[in-house]
């Protein structure tokens, strides 16, 4: 951990409050990866601590998952920007230089299933440049992969919700089927 808080292999090195480590269970079975931290998560450490975490709590909580139990990391460990002001999204060098951070998560973690959240997150892992047409399938890599959007993509277009609700059922049975979820759909509000 020592290691991580004192990674200087790339500029964000220079910019960042702190490293953002991965967070959750040692012994997960899913893992979430997103694409980097956001100027809350960058204050305070903890990932997906702003209004975009907060979707994430209701993804999970539809799921019936809770962050105890599945492990949470980013691609990128430290927060992108520019300007200090505005967020931007990782390089394609600063992916790279954060890849074994990923790759140790994967290691010792040893999740059965990874969802990515967003595009680059998905990049990150799996080199493709195109997201859309695996949105919402299980992609097979060494880890099976199953990616979605990000969700502060859910802020800024409302209209995306139902789509990803199919997404999550898709996800759900996926996890159903291999049993890492161990029983039927709880209520939930998800984006009500």
């Amino acid at each position: 951990m020592q290691e991580l808080r004192n990674c200087h292999k790339c500029g964000l090195a220079h910019t960042r409050t702190q490293v953002v480590p991965g967070t959750g269970s040692d012994h997960a079975r899913i893992m979430f990866t997103a694409e980097a931290p956001g100027k809350q998560e960058d204050r305070i450490g903890v990932g997906f601590s702003g209004n975009a975490g907060k979707i994430f709590d209701e993804i999970l909580a539809h799921l019936g998952l809770t962050r105890d139990v599945i492990w949470l990391n980013n691609a990128v460990r430290c927060r992108p920007t520019d300007t200090g002001a505005k967020n931007r999204a990782p390089r394609p060098s600063e992916i790279a230089a954060c890849r074994p951070w990923l790759e140790q998560d994967l290691g010792r973690i040893k999740p059965e299933i990874m969802v990515t959240l967003g595009r680059t997150a998905f990049f990150s892992v799996t080199g493709e440049v195109e997201f859309a047409p695996f949105r919402g399938k299980l992609y097979l890599s060494v880890v099976p992969i199953f990616p979605l959007a990000h969700p502060a993509y859910l802020i800024y277009r409302k209209s995306a919700v139902n789509g990803y609700r199919d997404d999550l059922e898709k996800l759900r049975q996926l996890l159903l089927a291999r049993h890492i979820l161990l029983g039927p759909a709880l209520p939930s509000r998800f984006m009500a």
